[in-house]
């Protein structure tokens, strides 16, 4: 079928035909011409790779494998690798790559990340369910990852956050001029230990439902950052039902850039980090993004139940040019055992000042460290002496 035998006395054979043509006379050449084509189809050295007589392997080929052929050619696709993706270790070349013609480039059998996803259902099933997803995991899987293996697991072309910052520029240059960075946003892997890498319910791609769960994930306890003690939130938060406004909507990125910030404890806009303070709307500007600075800035009345009558008491306790007391004298900022968050006690140095605050009907009283027993009420005004009981 395949060749003549060659006249004379000597026992010889010739070819009928040379190269693919010879081929083509059983295989139908409509099989071999595509929008890709590889190389050696098209150059018609179908016995580069099919021995033309026999072979321990289907299709005829000449190796122990299809990998070990291809990597004849092709070594420079598997130097160097640590983690190797599955096919390829085990020489499956084409489970992904057609041998001779296809429509994608690379002889892919698929566009990336159909691909991909032929294998990978499990991504791609989790994906369609998730309300937010990662713009390359619908277009391009090997933006982030290798197809025949990498030097990190995953076959990640790189580790977050080096592999991250190669779109996400705008955090780079945050994280970068932060006088105060978070520490997950420069550590290796650091970025998904708050963001999926591929889809998520929650906007940001975050990993929980929302910012504060996501937070409460590392901060569950205490923990050093420089030489500051931080506290343990959650312990705080289950300690003290009466939580700030923003947390109890599970949100924290309100006060806290979650990347970095220019401000100590990563806070979004300025506020006092003394107990003592002048007073000026901006100073306090982390607070006068929800609250109304107009309730600082009058002596008397105001939208505010902190009144002795019609005597506003935040004025009087904070808007003063020297010795102004910041918010956190006597609110916390997370959480605490009473109505408005007012703190039991308030930290002064190496003091923690107790507040014995008493609400009332309409006023209250408190008797700080600071001062003697005073009470409030704003339907009837309490006049505090000296020898107030």
């Amino acid at each position: 079928a395949c060749h003549e035998v060659k006249t004379g006395a000597k026992h010889g054979f010739t070819l009928k035909a040379e190269g693919a043509a010879m081929c083509l006379e059983c295989h139908e050449a409509e099989k071999f011409q595509g929008k890709v084509v590889h190389g050696p189809v098209g150059q018609g050295q179908c016995t580069a790779c099919h021995d033309p007589h026999s072979s321990k392997e289907k299709a005829l080929i000449r190796f122990d494998n299809v990998g070990a052929m291809c990597a004849e050619c092709h070594s420079e696709a598997l130097e160097g690798l640590k983690f190797v993706h599955g096919p390829v270790a085990v020489g499956q070349c084409t489970a992904c790559h057609a041998p001779h013609v296809a429509g994608e480039a690379k002889l892919l059998r698929a566009a990336d990340p159909a691909m991909c996803l032929e294998c990978h259902s499990d991504v791609g099933e989790r994906v369609a369910e998730m309300k937010h997803k990662h713009p390359p995991v619908e277009t391009a899987c090997l933006s982030c990852h290798k197809p025949h293996g990498a030097g990190n697991k995953m076959m990640l072309a790189s580790t977050a956050p080096t592999l991250c910052n190669e779109c996400h520029e705008d955090v780079v240059a945050k994280v970068s001029d932060a006088k105060c960075k978070h520490s997950p946003a420069a550590a290796e892997g650091g970025c998904t230990s708050c963001h999926d890498a591929h889809a998520s319910m929650s906007d940001k791609l975050l990993k929980q439902e929302n910012s504060s769960k996501v937070c409460l994930s590392c901060h569950d306890k205490a923990m050093k950052a420089g030489e500051r003690s931080l506290l343990n939130i959650a312990e705080h938060l289950g300690q003290n039902p009466h939580h700030h406004g923003p947390i109890q909507k599970g949100e924290c990125t309100p006060c806290h850039d979650p990347h970095g910030a220019d401000r100590s404890s990563l806070l979004t806009k300025n506020f006092p980090q003394k107990f003592y303070s002048a007073f000026s709307p901006d100073a306090y500007g982390l607070c006068f993004d929800c609250h109304e600075a107009e309730v600082f800035e009058t002596a008397e009345g105001g939208d505010t139940e902190f009144r002795n009558g019609d005597r506003n008491l935040h004025y009087l306790h904070v808007n003063k040019s020297f010795k102004g007391r910041t918010c956190r004298a006597c609110h916390d900022p997370h959480a605490s055992k009473n109505d408005k968050h007012i703190r039991e006690q308030t930290p002064f140095g190496k003091w923690n000042i107790p507040l014995n605050y008493q609400p009332s009907e309409n006023g209250g009283s408190c008797g700080p460290g600071c001062h003697q027993v005073y009470r409030y009420d704003r339907v009837a005004p309490v006049s505090n002496t000296s020898d107030t009981k």
